[in-house]
């Protein structure tokens, strides 16, 4: 029986992770990538792809044929509903037999956050359609913190964001991607929504702590406000709706009580999610 995986999303942050791991353990693979050069690029590197796009609906139809499962991971656009549910369609057209989603926290399709929103009704529709899933819903990305402020901490030994003193369960995209890699290897997980949190809520005030006692220099968060933040991501060139959208998430966090921690990573994956220390400890270059 064949059992290929298709990868949307192979490329970022998640993705290359989960290449990784499918790499290591021999699993049957091909990426889906946007242009020839970059199909080329991972040729050399012993990596199989197939050009096409989600929204393309010739190219996909392609990159479908004979295959097992699909990992779905693409871009955050204002019509991800749209095309993700033109995908989803073609899938079950093309007998897939099983969709494997990275979606996100706080997913819900009848929230007035857009990126969110898409999220949850995607989800939705996923669910209610006829063919197995997995859904993952991961929180705020511990690599957000060197993305957005490693660059100001080398300089200034501090950073800020309006967030208040709200603590989160941030987690590793490492462990995401592999509880995607045990999900697409292991049917037990099918039909099943989880929620992907690391190994404990903690505030930016914490992580500046943490993050003090590592490099041995005082670091400080200074928690600024809404107007201040929107005024930095606006003057960043950020996308009106994706503003509008990261804005509405954090002022809910910031006025909102500290996140759960869930084992749901644990539950997939028998271990335990990499925490804060360990992140800062192998990526301290980056503050």
């Amino acid at each position: 029986m064949n059992n290929e995986i298709l990868v949307i999303g192979g490329t970022g942050q998640v993705g290359t992770h989960l290449v990784d791991l499918l790499i290591n353990n021999d699993s049957n693979f091909k990426l889906l990538v946007r242009s020839q050069e970059k199909k080329e690029k991972l040729s050399k590197q012993g990596i199989n792809a197939v050009i096409g796009t989600v929204g393309d609906e010739d190219s996909l139809k392609f990159a479908l044929a004979g295959i097992d499962q699909v990992f779905l991971l693409t871009s955050n656009t204002p019509d991800m509903f749209d095309s993700q549910k033109q995908f989803i369609d073609l899938a079950i057209k093309a007998g897939v037999r099983k969709i494997v989603r990275l979606s996100a926290q706080p997913a819900d399709a009848d929230c007035d956050m857009g990126m969110y929103s898409e999220h949850g009704k995607i989800d939705n529709y996923l669910i209610q359609s006829d063919i197995k899933q997995v859904i993952l819903r991961p929180t705020y990305f511990l690599q957000n913190m060197a993305t957005m402020h490693g660059g100001f901490i080398k300089e200034n030994n501090m950073f800020a964001q309006y967030l208040g003193d709200t603590k989160i369960p941030m987690i590793d995209t490492r462990d995401i991607a592999e509880a995607a890699f045990y999900v697409l290897h292991n049917d037990a997980f099918n039909n099943n929504t989880y929620y992907l949190t690391g190994p404990k809520a903690v505030s930016f005030a914490d992580f500046a702590t943490a993050l003090s006692d590592k490099l041995q220099r005082k670091i400080s968060y200074q928690n600024i406000s809404y107007a201040q933040q929107e005024a930095g991501f606006k003057g960043a060139g950020i996308p009106d709706w994706v503003c509008d959208t990261v804005m509405k998430l954090f002022k809910q966090w910031a006025e909102n009580e500290d996140h759960a921690v869930t084992e749901d990573f644990e539950k997939i994956t028998g271990k335990k999610a990499i925490g804060i220390e360990q992140y800062i400890d192998e990526h301290l270059t980056a503050f």
